[in-house]
């Protein structure tokens, strides 16, 4: 049975990396000690670098954007995610873009990258993206749907890919005969080989088109919604409940060491894993409240038998048979079997006789 990563691995203690030790520093008196050795070294031959060059070099390499194929169509990847057709009707997201766009020159639904760079899809990307990376990415002409304006700080949806032929505009109300939304026939649950891969939607989304092997009008990608960090939902363009269009796809068993489900049989698998638990804590209440009675039995059972050892009826701790009254006042009168009798000395014994012959002489 499918059992979630989340649940699988709920408990287990990882183990801890292991902490990579830095060799030791040279001291410099070693090299002050030397001077005639290190003269002729090749690493010695040209001159001592200067504090202002070091920290000139460490300023330039960490204020130069990111450059690297990967990491550039991973910002066009994220950046499609904000403006697919999932995302015009999603109310959310609606109202993000509608609160956001801007007319330059003349054009509408504009977007200016400093808030692109704020969006989830891009904040979460390491190393942090700058409009000089974003800028990049779109001029390198990796996206189809993607349109920079002229003076290079605002980006937009090209209008003429909007909206897609097949995507109808009340997407979100459409239901089939079983009760399954447009965009549930569409939605595959994911996770990924990497555990932490869904902190970046970005990736997601570029891993699934780069090496998923995806079928052409399942693209683009028009959502990835983050349930943990280890999985997660992908909405995609295409509906993915043909079974045979689907079985052939998993066949494939790409991407690599990704398990993927659609919505519709994660859902499934998630009932019956629910329908399991909930049977297996009622059997256990069942079994606690049974243990429970027969604890209960068993302390009744030893009070009889205290009180048959004792010689004693059970109406008798009830006040000798009687009905009790709940308004009745405290009976004060001792038992019969509580009295204790009053011992009598022989001597008080013949008095009482002889009192008792004279009174009859009198008489």
């Amino acid at each position: 049975m499918f059992v979630p990563r989340v649940l699988r691995l709920k408990g287990t203690n990882e183990k801890a990396r292991e902490a990579t030790r830095r060799p030791p520093r040279t001291p410099v008196t070693e090299f002050a000690a030397q001077p005639d050795q290190n003269a002729d070294s090749p690493s010695s031959a040209g001159p001592l670098e200067t504090e202002a060059e070091s920290h000139q070099a460490k300023t330039k390499q960490s204020t130069e954007p990111a450059s690297s194929p990967e990491y550039l169509a991973q910002l066009i990847a994220g950046i499609e995610l904000i403006f697919t057709d999932y995302a015009h009707q999603d109310p959310e997201s609606v109202q993000w873009l509608q609160e956001r766009y801007r007319v330059v020159e003349g054009e509408e639904k504009y977007i200016h990258l400093s808030a692109v760079l704020q969006h989830d899809n891009i904040s979460s990307l390491k190393p942090a993206a700058c409009q000089l990376s974003l800028q990049k990415a779109i001029r390198s002409k990796r996206s189809d749907y993607l349109e920079l304006s002229k003076n290079g700080h605002f980006v937009r949806r090209r209008p003429e890919t909007y909206p897609m032929r097949f995507i109808p505009e009340d997407s979100f109300e459409i239901e089939d005969d079983q009760g399954v939304t447009f965009w549930d026939q569409r939605t595959i649950y994911v996770e990924p080989h990497r555990r932490d891969l869904f902190r970046t939607p970005a990736k997601v989304a570029h891993w699934l088109k780069e090496h998923g092997g995806m079928r052409e009008k399942w693209l683009p990608i028009q959502a990835v919604i983050p349930l943990y960090n280890s999985a997660g939902f992908v909405v995609l363009s295409g509906n993915v409940t043909h079974e045979s269009v689907w079985r052939k796809w998993r066949r494939s068993y790409q991407p690599d060491k990704w398990k993927v489900l659609t919505k519709v049989e994660h859902m499934r698998h998630r009932d019956e894993y629910i329908t399991l638990k909930w049977k297996e804590r009622k059997e256990r209440e069942e079994r606690r409240a049974a243990k429970k009675r027969e604890g209960k039995r068993m302390e009744k059972k030893g009070t009889k038998r205290s009180i048959a050892d004792a010689g004693l009826e059970e109406d008798d701790l009830h006040g000798a048979g009687t009905n009790i009254d709940e308004n009745q006042e405290p009976r004060t009168t001792p038992l019969p079997y509580l009295t204790k009798r009053k011992k009598t000395s022989a001597a008080s014994e013949r008095t009482g006789d002889a009192g008792a012959m004279d009174t009859l002489d009198s008489t």
